[in-house]
């Protein structure tokens, strides 16, 4: 099984600095929560924009993190925003599935 989080191109970009890998791990859950929370708020009509753009936003935070399953979940989430809520929750139960996996990942590394 392949780790959830590919974090090759972090400690290159970082320079191996764990310290601030570690603070741009606790970045990227607080925004990651949000944005989990935005999705769940905008699952409905009249949501669909929130919807998108959050996705959007989750999707570029966890590929630039190495989260690339994760990444493409939410780029998944970002195309379909105007999916029935139906749909949207079970993207969203893959995502919160994936998300888990990442958190689980990364405790031991923040």
């Amino acid at each position: 099984m392949t780790d959830p989080v590919n974090l090759d191109n972090l400690h290159e970009m970082t320079g191996g600095d764990s310290e601030l890998e570690k603070e741009l791990f606790t970045v990227y859950l607080g925004s990651a929560e949000e944005c989990l929370t935005a999705l769940h708020a905008n699952q409905g009509a009249g949501g669909e924009e929130t919807w998108r753009t959050q996705a959007h936003a989750w999707k570029g935070m966890s590929l630039n993190l190495g989260a690339e399953k994760l990444g493409g979940l939410c780029a998944t989430a970002q195309m379909n925003h105007l999916a029935p809520p139906d749909e949207k929750a079970k993207m969203l139960a893959e995502i919160e599935a994936e998300f888990a996996q990442v958190k689980d990942f990364l405790k031991d590394k923040t």
